[in-house]
């Protein structure tokens, strides 16, 4: 994947009115390593609102372009998508999840990919979708599925910014089960070691250990921490 492949990436705004809005917008596209706005049909906006929730992003609302129509704006992307949660038959005829086109996005190794919101009211129109190549749509629960326009644009810059890093988001793969026996074995001795098993079970003693570490999804160094406090109280005994 390209070093700066999220330079590739556009957040288009549609009629935007609200300046706070705007704002927050900016803030959440730069938290996922997104710096390209553009604004159309945008309103007048108080630019101390806007900074107001922008923050230390104020130079992406700064260095924002403007267009007066969504097709003067994706003239030369290599890939547009409208982002709505609205289905009809004037509009497309399917919607790929955020993850999704973060993948198709990542392909694309050359050329402005557009991700293209609606207005804070109505989303986009079936005019502005129909200028995108694919729509995407951000799953919700039917009593209520409506998202804030920057809670949108947080969500979608997000997919984007895990699909750069390789999806490596902090998580760990535990310890498997042979590595949990031994620890068990570990634990074990260091219990006899202190004659516990005087006056308790030791098969029900290695079964509850073996399956509570097991429900507990132990990480390599959380597993390698347990098993040197253990020792350590062997030698104790």
């Amino acid at each position: 994947m390209e070093k700066n492949w999220l330079n590739n990436i556009e957040i288009l705004l549609c009629r935007p009115e609200g300046a706070l809005n705007v704002g927050a917008c900016c803030r959440a596209m730069k938290t996922m390593g997104l710096k390209k706005l553009t604004l159309i049909e945008a309103a007048d906006f108080d630019e101390d609102e806007v900074r107001k929730m922008a923050i230390h992003a104020w130079e992406v609302y700064e260095n924002a372009r403007h267009y007066e129509t969504l097709g003067d704006a994706l003239a030369g992307t290599a890939l547009s998508a409208g982002i709505t949660r609205r289905r009809g038959i004037r509009r497309k005829w399917f919607s790929v999840e955020p993850e999704v086109l973060a993948e198709r996005a990542a392909a694309i190794q050359t050329g402005r990919i557009a991700l293209v919101f609606g207005n804070e009211r109505a989303g986009l129109s079936d005019e502005e979708l129909n200028c995108c190549n694919t729509a995407c749509h951000i799953p919700a629960s039917p009593d209520f599925p409506s998202l804030n326009l920057s809670h949108a644009v947080q969500l979608i810059a997000a997919a984007f910014w895990r699909q750069s890093i390789g999806g490596k988001t902090g998580g760990y793969k535990p310890i498997p089960r042979e590595d949990i026996d031994h620890l068990v074995e570990v634990i074990y001795d260091s219990l006899d070691a202190m004659n516990y098993f005087k006056a308790a079970d030791r098969f029900h003693t290695r079964r509850y250990f073996r399956d509570i570490l097991s429900r507990a999804a132990l990480s390599v160094k959380e597993a390698r921490q347990m098993e040197k406090i253990f020792r350590k109280l062997q030698y104790l005994s």
